[in-house]
Order: C-alpha cells, then structure tokens, then sequence
C-alpha cells in the first residue's frame, strides 16, 4: 500500500516539474516575440511575403535562423539601439506592394525603396510612422490616393515621389507642409540616376519642390 502511494507521489511531483517546465518555455518565448527586434523582424517577414519577384535574391538572408529572428543582419536593414531605423532596398527591381505592417516599424527614420517595381497604393501606416525622416518611394508603380497624415508628420524632411502614378492625388495637406516643400537630393544622385538602369521604363524625372514635381508629372501626362 505504501510503495503504491509513493509511486503516486512521485508520478504527481513529475507532472508538476514537467507542468513548470512547459509554462517556463512559454513564457520565454513569449518574452522573446514581444522584444522589439523580434515583432520588428515579424513585420519585415509579412512585407517579404508581399514581395512577389526578387530578381537579385536580396531578401534570400530574411528568414529565422534556429528559431530567432534578427533583421539587423539582413540585407538591407540596418539598426540603432537595436531598434530597425532604416530599410534601404533601392535599385532591387522587387515586385509587389506594400502592407499594413509598416506601422509596426515604428522607429523607422528613412524607408528607401527607390528604383524597384513596387505598386498598389502607399499603406495609411506609413504616414502615421511619427520617426520618419525620408520616405523615397521614386520609379515605382504606386497608385491611388497618398496618405493625408503625411500632412501632420514633423519629423519628415526628405520626400522622393517621382515617377509614379499617384502624383495628382497628393492629398491638400501635403502642400501646406513647409517641410515637405522641397525635394532635398544630393549631386551624386542626379549622377547615379543617369548610370544605374532603371526597373520603371516609363515616366518623366522630376526632382524639385512638390508643386513642380506635380507640373511635369501632369505635364507628361
């Protein structure tokens, strides 16, 4: 009777260890999704799925490796206080569209996506992203209306829209933002422009303020 009692005993303290066991596990993965890094790299792996032709394989390191997720040693990704703050993937000839997950980079101060075949409309997010400091979205296929929030965005000092379908429905607010006033480039990128071939066959360059940007694009129209 006795050693039948104790084999219950020590059936229940195994199933007590193994029950800890299970809630410890669950609790570290848990904390490891909620960490920054890890829903910011989540976010970048639902744009990636949105991402329908990678002709160079730029995106081929975007993955989880052995169960972690580290954008900051992807292509294109780069980090501060681990926090992602830029996505640069110019010149990429990737197609597809982008997503609501873009509001879950919410440290992000440039997304540059320049030179690729990206269309769809500009996710509503992307204008809420309060850290922003250069969206350059040039020789793309958006269309559709822009996000009016860009309008109340302080932070935004640089916007490259050229090339793309959506330039006449720039939303009033856009106009009235003296920090979007002027498109802000370097020499070198006139230069780079001219020697780099193009994923957009169409369109009309156009690097100057908005309201200009707005003229040619109507213009080539």
């Amino acid at each position: 009777m006795y050693g039948l009692w104790g084999f219950e005993r020590l059936k229940l303290k195994m199933m007590v260890v193994m029950l800890l066991i299970l809630v410890l596990s669950l609790f570290e993965q848990n904390m490891s999704f909620s960490s920054p890094l890890n829903s910011e790299g989540l976010a970048l792996l639902r744009f990636k799925q949105r991402v329908v032709s990678d002709p160079f394989s730029a995106l081929s390191n975007w993955k989880e490796i052995d169960g972690e997720i580290d954008p900051c040693s992807w292509f294109g990704v780069e980090c501060s206080d681990e926090k992602v703050v830029i996505l640069n993937l110019k010149d990429l000839c990737l197609v597809g569209n982008l997503g609501p997950e873009f509001g879950k980079l919410e440290n992000l101060k440039s997304i540059i996506l320049r030179n690729n075949s990206f269309s769809g409309s500009i996710p509503q997010e992307i204008g809420e992203l309060k850290e922003l400091e250069l969206l350059d979205l040039g020789f793309n296929n958006f269309s559709g209306p822009f996000p009016s929030d860009f309008g109340n965005n302080l932070s935004l000092t640089t916007l490259l829209l050229d090339n793309n379908e959506f330039l006449g429905n720039l939303a009033p607010e856009i106009y009235e933002v003296k920090m979007l006033s002027e498109f802000q480039v370097d020499e070198n990128r006139l230069t780079d422009a001219a020697t780099i071939p193009s994923c957009k066959t169409s369109g009309f360059p156009c690097i100057a303020s908005i309201s200009d940007c707005y003229s040619c694009h109507m213009m080539n129209e």
